[in-house]
C-alpha cells in the first residue's frame, strides 16, 4: 500500500476514533460513580418525605462538589478557547465543556432529589430558579457549540451567539454558587 501526501493509512483513523469513543463513553461511568450514592435511596422515605436528615442535610456535599467541578470544567474550556489556541484547542474546549455540563446537569439533578427527599418546597428561592435557568442556558449553549462547525448559514450569528451565551452562563452560574453557599449556611443553621 502506497502512502500519498496528506493522508494516512485507515488502521490510524480507526483507532483515533476508537480512542475518541472511548474517552466520551468513560464520561458516563464517571458521572455514575458521582451520582450513585446520591441516588441510593428511594424517592419516597420510609417515614415519608420531610425529613430533613435524609435529604439535604446528606446530599448537599454531592450537590455541591458536581456544581463546582462543572463551573471549573465550563471555566477551563472558556480560558482555553479564549486564550490557549494551540493546535487542539477546540477538541480540548469540546471535551471540558460537555464533561462540565454534563456535571452540572447531575448537579442539578442530584439538588432537586435532595430537596424532594427533605420535604421542602421546590424553587422557592432565587438559588433553585437560578440554578434551573443556568442549567438551561448550560444546554442551550452546548447546542450552540455543537452547531458552529454544522450549519453554513448564519455563522456569524451562531457563533457569536455561542460565545456570548456562554459567558453570561458562567457569570450567571457563578452567583447561583454564591447564592447556593449563602441558602445552605441559612438552612444548615437550623
Amino acid at each position: 500500500m502506497t502512502k500519498t501526501a496528506g493522508t494516512s493509512p485507515a488502521p490510524c483513523r480507526i483507532y483515533k476514533k476508537t480512542r475518541w469513543l472511548l474517552s466520551r463513553l468513560l464520561i458516563v461511568p464517571a458521572l455514575a460513580a458521582i451520582c450513585c450514592p446520591a441516588l441510593a435511596l428511594p424517592l419516597t422515605a420510609p417515614h415519608g418525605a420531610g425529613y430533613f436528615d435524609q435529604g439535604i442535610g446528606v446530599y448537599w456535599p454531592y450537590h455541591a462538589t458536581l456544581m463546582i467541578t462543572g463551573f471549573i470544567l465550563l471555566f477551563a474550556g472558556f480560558m482555553v478557547a479564549r486564550y490557549h489556541k494551540t493546535k487542539d484547542w477546540y477538541k480540548t474546549h469540546t471535551i471540558l465543556q460537555v464533561c462540565g455540563g454534563a456535571c452540572i446537569l447531575a448537579g442539578i439533578t442530584v439538588g432537586v432529589y435532595m430537596v424532594t427527599l427533605s420535604g421542602l418546597p421546590s424553587f422557592r428561592n432565587i438559588h433553585e430558579i437560578f440554578g434551573i435557568v443556568t442549567g438551561i442556558l448550560v444546554i442551550i449553549a452546548l447546542l450552540l457549540g455543537y452547531s458552529v462547525r454544522r450549519v453554513h448559514t448564519a455563522k456569524t450569528v451562531v457563533r457569536t451567539s455561542h460565545r456570548w451565551l456562554g459567558r453570561i452562563t458562567i457569570a450567571l452560574m457563578a452567583v447561583t454558587i454564591v447564592l447556593g453557599i449563602f441558602f445552605l449556611s441559612l438552612i444548615l443553621r437550623r
